[in-house]
């Protein structure tokens, strides 16, 4: 493919979470494929890794969070016959806007990752943001693309996709699913973490900061306090790391988890499936829709692991219910503990779970196939 494409995302590795990931590994199977790309993302004066890929840190105006206005895409950006722009990308997003409204000729796809909600006066600034220029951004933008058509119907894309369907197409997140596959637990991974290899392990992976206050931790401790007086053999480890860590760490010492729970902090993407194969069962107990996809349910289905996930739109469709994992009631930390309890009692339905999940991952998510569709829709453009 001729057409030189820029990548425009909010955060990189190691920074960033799921986004960042995502569009990491997008920029790699581009080059890969043989076609000419780049990465453009803020410079928040974050510790940068040594890449063989090219990413640019442009100079960032008004950062706040993973927020903020980088003019200089006004002028990188013309090098360029395609931009695929990570949304939400506050501030950065209206020079997108005004770049295409003076390039028209330029295609744009807009990647819509997850609806914007916030807590206290962020909410009303995310609800704002919608009412007044989401909109726009669809207009001058040449296709849409959603992680599911399940997430987009319940977003805040709801009316925009009813209106003009045709511009909108699914491009999921993407797993490598060679590098997460099953394998055996490493002994000195459990002894750092106080594991044996009797332990029942239950592992949930996201960012334990206030952007990601809706990954449900709380919900989970409660309800892994039911399990354990259930499982006295259950641990639960934790990986992740943010501002709320301590809050969660002294919430699992007044339930008495103290001795139960592993909190590892953040972990290298190099390693990240030692971790997951160290578990039995993967969780992720989301408590608002604003979890639209959620790639570490397969990356943790592509490593062999039965899944427990929030039922909401988008995430629910990274697993199959009752064939490779489980769906629970958002918020309902009984239901989380039945659901638990279910798969801890039935080593032969987690096993079933896992091999499904190993196959149904690597067969929807891998990048070797999903690189290919995003190739096709730029020819398209």
């Amino acid at each position: 493919m001729e057409k030189r494409v820029a990548i425009v995302v909010c955060a990189w590795p190691p920074m960033g979470g799921g986004i960042g990931n995502n569009a990491y590994y997008h920029l790699k199977w581009l080059i890969k494929s043989g076609v000419t790309a780049e990465a453009f993302t803020p410079d928040y004066g974050q510790k940068k890794e040594v890449s063989e890929l090219p990413v640019n840190y442009l100079k960032t105006v008004l950062p706040l969070g993973k927020a903020g206005f980088m003019f200089g895409l006004l002028k990188e950006l013309k090098r360029f016959d395609i931009i695929h722009l990570y949304y939400p990308f506050f501030g950065s997003d209206f020079i997108i806007w005004l770049f295409k409204k003076i390039n028209p000729q330029k295609k744009l796809v807009l990647h819509y990752e997850m609806d914007p909600i916030g807590q206290g006066i962020m909410k009303i600034f995310f609800w704002l943001h919608i009412k007044l220029f989401l909109g726009a951004m669809i207009n001058v933008s040449d296709r849409v693309g959603v992680l599911s058509f399940d997430h987009c119907k319940g977003s805040y894309l709801a009316d925009f996709f009813e209106k003009q369907p045709d511009k909108f197409l699914e491009i999921s997140n993407g797993i490598e699913a060679d590098f997460f596959s099953p394998s055996d637990k490493k002994e000195d991974l459990l002894v750092v973490n106080n594991f044996s290899v009797h332990d029942k392990i239950i592992i949930f992976v996201g960012g334990l900061d206030d952007q990601h206050f809706f990954k449900g931790v709380p919900v989970l401790l409660e309800s892994f306090a039911t399990v354990s007086n259930k499982h006295p053999e259950a641990k639960l480890l934790v990986v992740g790391d943010g501002n709320l860590k301590l809050k969660f760490k002294e919430l699992a010492k007044s339930l008495n988890l103290e001795s139960k729970v592993s909190f590892v902090g953040w972990v290298n993407n190099d390693v990240l499936p030692d971790y997951y194969r160290l578990a039995d069962i993967f969780v992720l107990p989301s408590t608002e829709s604003t979890e639209s996809f959620g790639i570490v349910v397969a990356e943790a289905q592509a490593c062999g692991l039965p899944a427990v996930v929030s039922d909401w739109p988008g995430v629910r469709s990274t697993l199959a219910d009752g064939q490779t994992g489980l769906l629970v009631r958002p918020k309902d930390a009984r239901d989380l503990s039945d659901k638990l309890i279910q798969l801890l009692s039935d080593e032969d339905l987690c096993h079933s779970f896992g091999q499904a999940g190993r196959g149904r991952a690597a067969a929807l998510y891998d990048w070797s196939e999903l690189i290919k569709r995003i190739i096709s829709l730029y020819e398209e453009l």
